[in-house]
């Protein structure tokens, strides 16, 4: 995807939309956990667009750096799914907002978890 992103941010909600491809019908969507919103093209793989609700929390940083959030939607995926998810994730544009890493409290246990980067936003005039 060449297109540049545009956003569209609802203060009294709190929630910014992130449109990778403007104009674009996503064909699947996913949520990677109750405040993120990923839609998709599914039979090309690549990410339509984002919706982060609670932006301003997700966005917040402490005093340790950013927040992380669990990506628990992916566990309720098909594995075909997951794998394609987790794919486009973790490319360009999606991997320039989410971070995504992996929680480890065991050798046992893996948790998919991420931070968002508060995107450049252009002014609207």
């Amino acid at each position: 995807m060449v297109d540049i992103p545009t956003y569209s941010y609802d203060q009294e909600a709190d929630v910014l939309y992130i449109s990778f491809a403007p104009g674009e019908q996503p064909t699947a969507a996913v949520e990677l956990n109750d405040n993120i919103l990923l839609r998709f093209n599914l039979p090309e793989k690549y990410a339509v667009g984002l919706t982060l609700m609670d932006f301003s929390v997700l966005v917040q940083m402490t005093h340790m750096g950013p927040r992380n959030f669990p990506l628990s939607g992916l566990q309720d995926l098909e594995p075909a799914w997951q794998e394609t998810v987790i794919e486009i994730i973790t490319q360009p544009p999606v991997n320039q907002i989410l971070h995504v890493s992996l929680y480890t409290p065991s050798m046992a246990e893996a948790i998919p978890i991420t931070s968002v980067v508060k995107p450049l936003i252009p002014a609207v005039a």
